[in-house]
C-alpha cells in the first residue's frame, strides 16, 4: 500500500506540475524561423529564468504575468503573458551595432573560452568510457525558394508548394564502447515514397556527435573549432550576453574567424555553462564554404548530476546557389541515455549499422511515443504525396542503384552491366570497347554468372572471361569467386595490386604488357573485427608482349607458367562498417590501414615454372597538424626470395609520361613507367596540404599541397633479363615538388567546381639524371571540391 501510495503522489505531482506550465514557441517575426537558445528571464530581482531548445520551445510557470525575453541580435521583448494570444512570441530583429574593441588580454570572453579548452576532456561525452541512448531522427528535403525562370522549374516548384520534397524518420538504439566499439540499431524507420526498410539514414551520422574535436569534419572539409586550443588567435570572440540559470551562469559569445586569417573557420553562438564550464548549445555555420553551407545545432543537457551530454543535434545543409540548389535539414532528438550501461566488446557486431527485424511495419502510436511532438501539415502532405508517386514509379527500384554503382554495376532487369569493361585506355591497345554482363539475384538470389570482352583498336586483340561468383548469407560478408580470363596484364602487377579504376591515369600510360591465360579462386572474408582477409588460388599461361628473354640456369625463356597460392589480410584502425542499401559499406575514415599480402610460387603445380615467396605491405595513413595543414603518406613494402621473369617482378613505380602529364597520387612522378625494376624495395610517399595559403575569398583560391617521395630497391641477377632498359636503385632516390589544387575551377551542376591543378616535381641525389630539364616533370591535376 505504502508503495501503491508513492506511486499516486507521483504521477500526481507530474500531472499537477504539466498543468501549472505554459509552452510557448519563439520565432523572428519576418522569417517565421525558430529562434534556439534565447534566454526567458522570470524575474529581474532573483534572475530565475529558462531558455528556449533547439526548435524555439520552451516553458515557464502559469502564475507569472511577464517575461523577458532577449536573444542576440534581436530586441529585447518584455511580453505580458495574460496578452497573448497563441503559443507563438515573434522577436524583431535589430540592426547590429559595433561591438566594444578589446586588447586581447583584457576580452571578458577569453577567459571563458580558455576555461572551456581547458575542460575539454572532462566536457567531452566521446570521453565517457561506455554509454547508451535511444534517438528519433527525421530528415526532409526542400528547394530554394527562389523565384524560378523556366517553366518547367515553376512547375516542380508548384507540385512541391505544400509539401518537402522527401522525408525520413528514424527510431535507433546507440550503443559507444570507448574508444572505437559503436552500434547504431535501427528499430523502426519511415520514408516517403519506398517501401523497403533497407533504407534508413540516421541525422547523427551527417554531423559530429559533440562539438569538442579539434577539428569538425563537414563535407571533407576539416573546421577548426572555436573551443580549441590557441582559438583565441584565429577566432574573434564576444561576450553577447550572461544570465543566471537554475543555480549556474550562462555566457553567451559569438564568434568568428578573425580578419586576414587563412584557415576553415565557422561562425555562430557559443552558450557555455559555469558548471564545468561545459557547453550547453551551440549555434555554428560554416564560413566561404563554396556551394555547400552547413549549419549546426547542439543542446546538452546534464546528466546523473555529473554529465554533460548532447540532448538534441540539428543540421542544415543547402546544395548550390539560388533556384535549383537543396536544403537538407535534419533533427535528432536523444532519450534514454545511460553514461554507465554495463557493456563489453562482445555486445558489439561487426557491423556498426544494423537494422532490426520489422522495423518498417511499427504502427502511428509506437512513432508517438519516440516523436517530439507531432508531424506538421507539410510533413503529413509530404508522405501523402509522395508515397502516391512512389506507388507509380516504384522508388524502391533506386535503392538498387547505389549499392550497385558501387560495385561499377548498373542494373536491369536480370542482368547488371559491367561500367569499368566497357572502356579502357592504355598505350598498348590505345582503346578497348567492351561489354560484361552478369546475372542479378531476379534470376538466382545470392549467385551471379557473368562474361566479358573486348577489342583492342591498336593491337587489334579480344580479351574475353567469364566468372561465378557466390556470396554466402550471413553477417561475415563471405563471397566466393571463380574467374577464367584471356586478356591482358602490365608487368609488375598481380592477384591484388591491378589498378581496377579504368579512369586512373595511371592504367592510360601502361605499355608493357603480358597476354595471360588465367584461371583462378578467390575467397573474401571478414571474421574478426576491424579485419579483411582473403585467400587465392592462380594458374596462369604468360606470353610476353615486348621483346625480352629471361634467362634461367643459361637456358633462355620467353613464355613461362606461373601458379601461385595468395593470402592477404588487411586491417582498418577504427573501421566503421554500416549495412547500406543492404550491403556493407565502409565509412570514410583518416584512421591507419594496413595491407599485407603473401604469394607463394608453386613449381610444377599445374605446368608452374617457379618456386618464391612474394610479400607486399602498404601503409596509409593521414593527421592533422593543427594551423599548418594536414599530412597524408603511403608506405610501401616489397620483397621477392628468388629469380623471376620481369612480368612477376617490381616495377611500373613511375609516371612520367610527356603526353599524358598527369599526377599520381602514390607514384614517383619524375620517373618513367618502368624505368627501375626490383625484387625488394622500400618507398614513401608523403603529401603535405597546407590548404589556401593565398587568400580564402576572390577566384584564384589554390590549395598549396608538398609532395617529398624517396625510395630504395634492388635486383639480383640483373643480368638474367635481356633486350630491356631498366635501371635499378640501391642509392637512395629522391623527388620534391610543389602542386597547386583547384588553379582554375568551373561550376558543375550547381553543387560544386571541377578544377584544374598544376604541379612541378623535381629529381635530385644519386639518381639526379645529367641533363637537368629531364629531372623536371611539369604535370596536371583534375578534381572536384564543394567551393
Amino acid at each position: 500500500m505504502q508503495k501503491l501510495l508513492i506511486l499516486f503522489v507521483f504521477f500526481v505531482s507530474i500531472t499537477t506540475s504539466a498543468q501549472t506550465l505554459k509552452k510557448f514557441k519563439l520565432i523572428d517575426s519576418v522569417t517565421q524561423e525558430v529562434i534556439p537558445f534565447a534566454n526567458i528571464l522570470f524575474s529581474k530581482t532573483d534572475f530565475k529564468g529558462t531558455s528556449s531548445d533547439i526548435d524555439g520551445i520552451f516553458y515557464i510557470p502559469s502564475h507569472l504575468k511577464t517575461i523577458t525575453v532577449s536573444y542576440v541580435g534581436y530586441e529585447t521583448k518584455v511580453v505580458i503573458v495574460e496578452q497573448l494570444t497563441s503559443e507563438l512570441i515573434e522577436l524583431t530583429s535589430k540592426v547590429s551595432q559595433l561591438d566594444e574593441v578589446f586588447i586581447d588580454n583584457e576580452n571578458p570572453a577569453h577567459r571563458i573560452i580558455k576555461n572551456a579548452v581547458a575542460n575539454k576532456a572532462l566536457n567531452n561525452p566521446e570521453n565517457l568510457s561506455l554509454f547508451t541512448y535511444t534517438s528519433y531522427d527525421k530528415i526532409y528535403a526542400d528547394m530554394d525558394g527562389t523565384k524560378p525562370q523556366s517553366d518547367t522549374l515553376k512547375t516542380i516548384q508548384s507540385a512541391f508548394k505544400d509539401s518537402y520534397l522527401f522525408i525520413t524518420e528514424t527510431i535507433a538504439k546507440h550503443k559507444y564502447l570507448n574508444p572505437r566499439f559503436t552500434e547504431d540499431s535501427i528499430i523502426a524507420t519511415r520514408t516517403s515514397g519506398f517501401k523497403n526498410p533497407n533504407f534508413a539514414l540516421l541525422a547523427n551520422s551527417l554531423q559530429p556527435f559533440s562539438f569538442y574535436k579539434e577539428h569538425l569534419n563537414l563535407f571533407e572539409i576539416n573546421y577548426l573549432n572555436p573551443i580549441s586550443k590557441g582559438s583565441t588567435k584565429k577566432y574573434k570572440f564576444r561576450l553577447k550576453e550572461e544570465f543566471i540559470k537554475n543555480k549556474d551562469t550562462i555566457f553567451v559569445i559569438s564568434f568568428e574567424p578573425k580578419a586576414n586569417r587563412n584557415f576553415d573557420g565557422l561562425e555562430g553562438l557559443l552558450y557555455i555553462n559555469s558548471n564545468k564550464y561545459a557547453l550547453e548549445s551551440v549555434d555554428a555555420r560554416t564560413v566561404n564554404s563554396g556551394k555547400v553551407e552547413f549549419k549546426l545545432q547542439q543542446k546538452y543537457s546534464y546528466i546523473d548530476g555529473n554529465y554533460w551530454f548532447p540532448e538534441q543535434l540539428n543540421f542544415e545543409i543547402v546544395i548550390g546557389e539560388g533556384f535549383g540548389s537543396f536544403k537538407y535539414i535534419g533533427k535528432s532528438y536523444l532519450s534514454e541515455i545511460k553514461p554507465n550501461a554495463p557493456l563489453s566488446k562482445k555486445d558489439f557486431p561487426l557491423v556498426s549499422l544494423t537494422l532490426s527485424k520489422n522495423v518498417g511495419n511499427k504502427n502511428s502510436k509506437y512513432w508517438d511515443e519516440y516523436r517530439k511532438g507531432i508531424l506538421d501539415k507539410k510533413e503529413l502532405k509530404t508522405y501523402v504525396f509522395i508515397d502516391s508517386i512512389g506507388d507509380k514509379v516504384n522508388l524502391d527500384k533506386v535503392l538498387a542503384l547505389p549499392q550497385k554503382l558501387q560495385k561499377g554495376r548498373f542494373p536491369l532487369k536480370y542482368i547488371d552491366i559491367d561500367l569499368l569493361n566497357i572502356f579502357r585506355a592504355n598505350k598498348h591497345e590505345d582503346t578497348r570497347l567492351g561489354l560484361g554482363v552478369y546475372t542479378n539475384d531476379n534470376i538466382l538470389e545470392n549467385i551471379s554468372f557473368g562474361a566479358f570482352a573486348g577489342y583492342g583498336i591498336k593491337d587489334k586483340e579480344w580479351k574475353y572471361g567469364g566468372s561465378v561468383a557466390f556470396d554466402v548469407p550471413g553477417k561475415k560478408d563471405i563471397s566466393i569467386a571463380l574467374d577464367y580470363k584471356n586478356t591482358i596484364r602490365e608487368v609488375g602487377t598481380f592477384s591484388g595490386n591491378e589498378i581496377e579504376n579504368p579512369f586512373n591515369p595511371r592504367n592510360w600510360i601502361a605499355r608493357e604488357m603480358d597476354a595471360v591465360e588465367s584461371i583462378s579462386f578467390r575467397t573474401d572474408m571478414k571474421l574478426l573485427r576491424n579485419i579483411n582477409w582473403f585467400i587465392g588460388f592462380n594458374t596462369a599461361e604468360i606470353k610476353p608482349l615486348y621483346d625480352y628473354t629471361f634467362n634461367q640456369n643459361n637456358i633462355s625463356i620467353t613464355n613461362y607458367n606461373n601458379t601461385e597460392v595468395n593470402i592477404g589480410i588487411s586491417y582498418h584502425v577504427n573501421e566503421k562498417l554500416i549495412n547500406n542499401f543492404g550491403i556493407i559499406t565502409r565509412l570514410p575514415s583518416n584512421a591507419p590501414i594496413l595491407n599485407l599480402m603473401y604469394s607463394r610460387g608453386l613449381n610444377g603445380a599445374l605446368d608452374g615454372d617457379f618456386n618464391y615467396n612474394k610479400v607486399k605491405f602498404t601503409l596509409d595513413d593521414s593527421f592533422i597538424i593543427k594551423g599548418i595543414g594536414e599530412t597524408t603518406y603511403k608506405l610501401d613494402l616489397g620483397y621477392i626470395d628468388s629469380t623471376l621473369p620481369f612480368g612477376l617482378l617490381f616495377t611500373g613505380e613511375g609516371t612520367f609520361d610527356k603526353k599524358l602529364p598527369f599526377i599520381v597520387e602514390n607514384y614517383f612522378q619524375t620517373v618513367k613507367p618502368y624505368e627501375f625494376l626490383s625484387d625488394r624495395y622500400a618507398h614513401l610517399f608523403t603529401t603535405h596540404n597546407f590548404g589556401r595559403l593565398f587568400n580564402n575569398k576572390g577566384y584564384f583560391q589554390p590549395d598549396v599541397l608538398l609532395h617529398n617521395n624517396i625510395g630504395i630497391g634492388s635486383l639480383k641477377a640483373a643480368s638474367d633479363h635481356q633486350f630491356i632498359d631498366f635501371s635499378t636503385k640501391e642509392e637512395l632516390f629522391l623527388e620534391t615538388g610543389l602542386e597547386l589544387q583547384n588553379i582554375l575551377k568551373i561550376p558543375y551542376l550547381n553543387i560544386g567546381y571541377l578544377g584544374l591543378g598544376f604541379g612541378a616535381f623535381y629529381r635530385y641525389g644519386y639518381h639526379h639524371l645529367n641533363n637537368s630539364n629531364d629531372n623536371l616533370a611539369l604535370k596536371l591535376s583534375f578534381g572536384f571540391s564543394f567551393r
